[in-house]
């Protein structure tokens, strides 16, 4: 039966959204930051692998991009260095041992509310300030990974990005807009507020090329330098984990050492799957790749097109597939926020064709506002992840890890990687990597078309988001099997996730990095480009 379009919503934007991609038969970095990924990428000319690239780019993106990732987060971690083997790393956020449901109290407001559908929580406690932070589990994690998949030291690691941190983030508009959008809730905490705002509202703003504002978190350089010199598992067990427990008590928390102690990222083989003639790996646990398995499990396989696209039944299939997978993710398995609006993915190939794809995340922009007044370090809010009501399956209680939509992923065939990719954007996220997965294992696209291939995406169970570039024969199809809702892809708000991704030509003489199209300061920089620069 055919479905109603809900809405068309008008074009208002007028974005040609492209992005070039980068090729080279040396290694290439694709994050959300180009400073980000020029230290990763620096780390690959050193000599370092995929993994030592990802890790020194997400340990940038903590001082360059901080409203989307952080040491104050967590993630997943999976790669595949060819003869070198395979490995996942699970570094996502715990709840601590001083947290019960009597903490999140349900506000006196009628009904349920957003797409889950749960009641809201006294005072935003759950998605804002004290209450609303995870133990973290990046610095476990970037650590571990580095130990047992990589070739650098954590120190070293670190020494790629201290420097960023003694020179702070240089403003331009996106930093502009990213830190406005935030303003109100920044401005409720003192050091985050004194940080990223100016005269205790106004987001920092360069007016021009000749008078560049810079937004520098004095008291980072001093935090890296002790967690370099100590290890990180001091942030855990030593002198800065005991700074963090104070600092958290001081502000109402009852962590104590010993729980934050134990706390540990765990290193794995990587899930794997097999789809046509590739294996599919992702990090086993609760994040997106179970989900997109089990996709393409149930899809059998689509009309593969080698040199063509998607056609109208294709996104049908997309659609319908997609909407019964969600469904059973909401209802049996509790879910994230929808629009996760604070998450980051790297992507790497090196020059040996070895593949990382890495995911970190603070939760929502700026995690929960709070930074650390004895470290500056800004703190998540994973806990919005959480139901709020009891016996739910991802409801709130101690030492609980939540479900997140953390999806990264690498694709190989014939025994070595072919693509690596994650993205930002919650629930959007899963969806967004399996399209793109299917755009290069059924259609035979590189990295560079895929990302500029039309999506739709089925998150709102009420009607499935299309691309308004999809063809109105596409749109038809779409409609017999769900309401459609044709949206214009923006750089902001975002309507589909944001994917980095990389990439190896068949004859395995070139790779390719593809930054996300939507998002304005993401690049792919290769090692070529670091070592030409003065």
């Amino acid at each position: 039966m055919k479905q109603p379009v809900l809405a068309t919503e008008k074009r208002h934007q007028h974005w040609t959204l492209s992005k070039p991609a980068v090729r080279t038969p040396n290694g290439v970095v694709s994050a959300q930051s180009a400073i980000a990924a020029a230290a990763g990428a620096r780390a690959l000319a050193s000599g370092g692998n995929a993994v030592d690239a990802a890790v020194v780019t997400a340990l940038a993106l903590h001082v360059v991009e901080p409203w989307s990732s952080g040491l104050g987060g967590g993630g997943f971690l999976v790669a595949d260095l060819g003869q070198k083997g395979r490995g996942a790393v699970n570094f996502s956020m715990k709840s601590a041992e001083d947290v019960s449901t009597d903490n999140y109290p349900l506000a006196d407001v009628p009904g349920r509310h957003g797409p889950f559908q749960w009641p809201k929580v006294k005072d935003d406690r759950n998605t804002n300030g004290p209450w609303s932070i995870l133990v973290p589990g990046a610095v476990d994690g970037l650590a571990l990974t580095l130990e047992t998949y990589g070739t650098i030291s954590w120190g070293d690691a670190l020494e790629y990005v201290i420097p960023l941190a003694e020179r702070g983030i240089p403003v331009g508009w996106y930093t502009t807009f990213a830190i406005a959008v935030e303003a109100r809730e920044i401005c409720k905490y003192p050091h985050t507020r004194d940080v990223f705002l100016r005269d205790g509202f106004f987001p920092p703003v360069s007016e021009s090329d000749d008078a560049p504002e810079t937004v520098r978190d004095p008291m980072m350089p001093d935090f890296l330098r002790k967690l370099q010199a100590r290890g990180a598992r001091d942030f855990y067990e030593g002198e800065i984990g005991q700074t963090i427990v104070d600092d958290m008590q001081a502000l109402g928390r009852n962590w104590t050492l010993a729980g934050l102690a134990g706390y540990r990222a765990t290193a794995s083989a990587p899930l794997v799957s097999t789809y046509r003639d590739c294996d599919l790996l992702g990090v086993p646990g609760l994040n997106g790749a179970p989900t997109v398995m089990r996709f393409f499990d149930r899809v059998g396989q689509m009309e593969r097109v080698p040199g063509g696209a998607p056609g109208p039944q294709d996104y049908a299939t997309f659609a319908a597939k997609m909407r019964e997978l969600w469904e059973e993710r909401y209802t049996s398995m509790g879910d994230d926020n929808p629009i996760e609006k604070c998450t980051t993915n790297v992507s790497v190939v090196d020059r040996n064709g070895g593949m990382a794809a890495l995911t970190n995340t603070m939760g929502a922009r700026f995690g929960s506002k709070v930074s650390l007044p004895s470290s500056g370090l800004l703190m998540n809010n994973g806990m919005f992840w959480f139901d709020p009501e009891p016996g739910r399956p991802n409801s709130i209680g101690p030492g609980k890890w939540p479900l997140t939509n953390a999806c990264p992923m690498v694709i190989s065939r014939d025994g070595a990687p072919i693509l690596a990719l994650g993205g930002a954007g919650g629930r959007r996220v899963p969806p967004a990597v399996l399209q793109h997965i299917s755009f290069v294992v059924d259609y035979g696209m590189d990295v560079e078309e895929a990302a500029h291939t039309p999506r739709i995406d089925p998150v709102r169970l009420e009607a499935v988001g299309c691309d308004h570039r999809l063809s109105a024969e596409t749109l038809e199809a779409i409609g017999q099997v769900a309401p459609v809702r044709v949206v214009e892809n923006t750089v902001y708000p975002f309507l589909f996730a944001c994917v980095t991704m990389t990439g190896r030509d068949p004859d395995r003489s070139t790779n390719i990095g593809m930054p996300s199209v939507d998002l304005p300061y993401a690049a792919a920089v290769s090692e070529d480009e670091v070592r030409a620069a003065p």
